[in-house]
């Protein structure tokens, strides 16, 4: 997803957005060439928009969270939930089952990655 932040960031201004980007319509149910766009931007210089992978039938991220929620447990991970900035409320299976729920801040992010890291090595 491609959102300028035109107060912080100088550079990816909106004219460089409209510069750098173009709508694509191509058959987003091939995987193959889903991948191939996603990536041609970085020899183009230009990066689509738009849907570039559907696929029928699919899970959704809440359908697989308690797959995923199950997994980190078994394997004595952390899980770490960073709340999407603008976004007060996660998913409630998310919000019991994390260890710790932190803003979208690059500090904060470090801080639980830290304090899950110290917590495990003096455990």
């Amino acid at each position: 997803m491609f959102q300028p932040c035109v107060t912080f960031n100088k550079v990816n201004t909106f004219q460089w957005f409209r510069e750098h980007t173009y709508y694509t319509d191509h058959d987003a149910s091939d995987r193959m060439l889903a991948l191939e766009k996603s990536l041609e931007g970085y020899d183009s210089g230009k990066f689509p928009l738009g849907i570039i992978y559907h696929s029928e039938g699919g899970q959704s991220f809440e359908e697989n969270l308690s797959v995923v929620l199950d997994d980190a447990v078994r394997s004595s991970r952390p899980v770490i939930t960073v709340r999407p900035y603008g976004l007060e409320n996660v998913p409630p299976e998310l919000e019991d089952r994390s260890d710790e729920i932190v803003g979208w801040n690059p500090y904060c992010i470090a801080d639980a990655i830290e304090d899950s890291i110290d917590q495990k090595r003096t455990s």
